[in-house]
């Protein structure tokens, strides 16, 4: 299983050796909501509901509702992020490929984007194509945590599969810029670097003012301009970064909640009980009991 590259999935994603591409799997834990917050990066995501099911994986501003075996798309650069509830079973799988390594092997995604998120739209060789996809994957979710000797092998065959399948089948021309209009692109480079900056930052103090200023924008209109497209405000967005980083930190170091509190951008312990509780309905204190149980 990968190991804690979840962290900043904006920025260059490394793929999780001997791999060519970031993989990990997602498990229901303690019946606490996932949550990932808003972000971009180059590679090519894709995200594959085995069990349970996301609730609300929001891609570029629309929301989708996923159940098991259903197969998600992130495409390069776009703005996406999950607010889900998952049964005890819930399981599901991301695997991002770096963009550098599909354009290397196929120049024509740069002018081109997978369209998958919508299987009642599929034709029939599309449905076909699918439903291989939806073996390969589940091959994949097994072998991640087998102990077999050719497993890497085995997994990047199904890379290479995959990644055919996508190309293959599910492609098509990409919009260009002028006819997505330049107030879109505007929009879209806007998000960009604003959740980056936050992504980068989230550990040092961070105002509405500050994050403005490096905008170049005054503080009311980035208010306006962020709630509109997020649909969250900017403080509680830098909260849910520093949450999300802070909650992956509880779970998987021995540090006390003041440590990750510091660690993490919040201002001491209480601070970050009362992120985490908007967050994921419970406290850190609390989750960090349940861990103990």
């Amino acid at each position: 299983m990968a190991e804690n590259k979840q962290i900043k999935l904006h920025e260059i994603v490394v793929p999780t050796s001997p791999l060519p591409v970031w993989y990990f799997i997602f498990n229901t834990d303690n019946g606490v909501p996932k949550y990932v917050a808003p972000h971009w990066h180059r590679g090519i995501e894709l995200s594959f509901t085995l069990n349970g099911a996301i609730t609300d994986f929001i891609i570029a501003g629309k929301h989708f509702s996923t159940k098991a075996g259903q197969i998600l798309v992130v495409n390069t650069q776009v703005i996406h992020s999950v607010n889900s509830t998952l049964n005890k079973n819930g399981k599901t799988l991301s695997i991002i490929f770096p963009f550098d390594y599909v354009a290397n092997l196929y120049p024509e995604i740069n002018y081109q984007e997978i369209d998958i998120n919508y299987p009642e739209k599929l034709n029939n060789d599309q449905k076909l194509a699918y439903s291989n996809l939806q073996g390969l994957l589940t091959q994949f979710y097994w072998l991640a945590s087998s102990t077999q000797p050719l497993k890497n092998l085995k997994m990047q065959q199904i890379v290479d599969e995959v990644l055919l399948l996508l190309l293959e089948r599910f492609t098509k021309e990409k919009p260009p810029e002028s006819e997505m209009g330049q107030r879109k692109v505007y929009v879209i480079n806007r998000l960009q670097f604003i959740t980056q900056y936050v992504n980068n930052h989230y550990q040092e103090k961070l105002t509405l003012d500050s994050i403005a200023k490096k905008c170049n924008v005054s503080k009311e209109y980035l208010s306006r301009f962020f709630k509109k497209q997020m649909e969250i405000t900017v403080d509680t967005y830098i909260n849910n970064v520093r949450a999300q980083r802070a909650s992956f930190e509880l779970k998987n170091t021995s540090h006390n909640l003041t440590q990750i509190a510091m660690n993490n951008g919040f201002s001491g312990v209480r601070t970050m009980n009362r992120a985490f509780d908007k967050l994921y309905g419970k406290t850190a204190s609390q989750i960090k009991r349940n861990f103990k149980n």
